[in-house]
């Protein structure tokens, strides 16, 4: 009787391992959407000029197509969903595990949302099927200890899996593309889908830096010095200059630019340009979309030139 039973588990697991190899072959056939953005940027060697890295506010904010065509640079944007500084380290680190270092690096602070510490790793079953990079299953796991299991045991991952990622799956094995899947290029998501800023009703919230996460990104910063990385930190815009929504504004900035001078790297508030004022540039307080994301793109490509690269571009 238990020989019977241990045949059947021993049956059953291979079945569960096979069914997950179907379920990420599937979704690692993606060409185009966030599914290809990450297995470039955790699966595939690179050899990109300037990696953009921080949360959705980069994904949305940082055109690669615009920057590339304006600086003729070779950009990836590696952003990922809620990536505060301990997420994004993990994230760069499983990238340099795979790929070249770029020559710079241009992370956007959130300064809006560092006082909350992480313990989660947003939409983590996206991650599954790039578990295979020991870097990014390793520094996850230090974030959400469930990670080794995720990779481990089929048991355990395919619960979690979610109808959304069967379906893109089952797009990958048909070669039928996926709704959002155009609207990528190289990291970036070009915003069309979401109607502009309207009226929010919203209070200034106090913001400050958690030890925690501060700590996370002087590991970016030592990261980048010992890879030879020129790294650069940046505020991209928020609607009216994030005044709306962060009551120390002023204090905080000043804060970034203490940590900047400190390990003498550079530090720019692009929150508050000119343009931050039009929520038709905007879909949220702290998501710009495509028209927004051109213009800011386009403001970005000159301050790399005349300010990092020290070569003018008018």
């Amino acid at each position: 009787m238990i020989k019977r039973l241990l045949i059947y588990f021993i049956f059953l697991t291979g079945l569960l391992f096979f069914i997950r190899h179907l379920h990420y072959y599937g979704l690692l056939k993606q060409q185009k959407g966030y599914y290809a953005k990450y297995k470039t940027a955790f699966l595939e060697k690179n050899a990109f000029d300037v990696v953009f890295l921080g949360s959705s506010r980069v994904e949305m904010h940082y055109n690669t197509r615009v920057f590339d065509s304006l600086t003729g640079r070779n950009s990836f944007n590696l952003s990922l969903a809620g990536a505060t500084p301990i997420v994004a380290f993990a994230a760069l680190k499983a990238y340099l595990y795979q790929s070249n270092s770029p020559e710079y690096l241009i992370y956007e602070i959130d300064y809006h949302f560092l006082k909350y510490p992480s313990c989660e790793v947003k939409e983590f079953n996206n991650y599954f099927p790039f578990l295979s990079n020991k870097s990014l299953r390793k520094n996850f796991n230090l974030i959400d200890s469930r990670i080794n299991h995720f990779y481990y045991n089929p048991y355990f991952s395919l619960p979690y899996t979610g109808f959304r990622n069967l379906s893109t799956s089952l797009h990958g094995w048909l070669n039928i593309a996926n709704k959002t899947d155009s609207l990528f290029y190289k990291g970036y998501l070009k915003e069309v889908l979401r109607p502009q800023l309207d009226f929010i009703p919203t209070k200034a919230q106090y913001s400050y830096f958690n030890p925690m996460e501060r700590n996370y990104l002087d590991s970016i910063i030592i990261l980048c010095k010992v890879k030879k990385i020129h790294i650069t930190l940046l505020s991209s815009p928020l609607f009216a200059g994030g005044k709306l929504d962060v009551s120390n504004k002023p204090a905080i900035i000043s804060h970034l630019k203490s940590i900047a001078a400190i390990n003498k790297i550079a530090y720019f508030d692009l929150s508050s340009l000119p343009f931050c004022n039009d929520r038709t540039l905007f879909v949220d307080h702290f998501h710009m979309n495509f028209y927004g994301a051109v213009k800011f793109t386009e403001y970005l490509s000159k301050l790399y030139h005349n300010k990092l690269r020290l070569k003018t571009l008018k």
